[in-house]
């Protein structure tokens, strides 16, 4: 069994495609601020239960697919496709907000790396003294 196929994993996975389809329609339904950031909390919340970005679009298009049949005509498929769009890069900023985050901590950290070296290399050089007596 592998680490994607573990019951854990699955479960967590399983959880978003339940918490998923019912924010999708409450935003396909109002497009409002309250059903946009449900979208960002669930993001958030995959951010926090260590999910990743291909685990929120498998259920993404999961639930895409499921209520795509519901449209009535053409232009309801592309105003539901319009939809998930917008919906989905909500989702998705909380995955771009870690992202950045993460990127500043590492330049936080290299620069730490360098100022230890460097204070090492300080160290570690012989430092002349004055008094020889011995």
């Amino acid at each position: 069994m592998t680490g994607r196929d573990s019951p854990t994993r699955s479960s967590a996975a399983d959880r978003i495609q339940r918490d998923y389809r019912p924010a999708f329609l409450r935003y396909l339904a109002h497009h409002d601020e309250p059903s946009r950031d449900a979208g960002y909390v669930l993001g958030r919340t995959a951010v926090a239960g260590g999910q990743s970005l291909l685990d929120l679009v498998a259920a993404h298009h999961v639930t895409l697919i499921e209520v795509l049949p519901d449209a009535r005509d053409p232009d309801e498929v592309l105003a539901m496709s319009t939809a998930a769009s917008e919906f989905l890069t909500e989702v998705l900023t909380s995955f771009a907000m870690a992202s950045s985050a993460f990127s500043g901590v590492q330049a936080q950290l290299d620069e730490a790396r360098r100022e230890v070296a460097a204070l090492r290399a300080a160290h570690a050089e012989p430092t002349p003294t004055g008094d020889r007596s011995a």
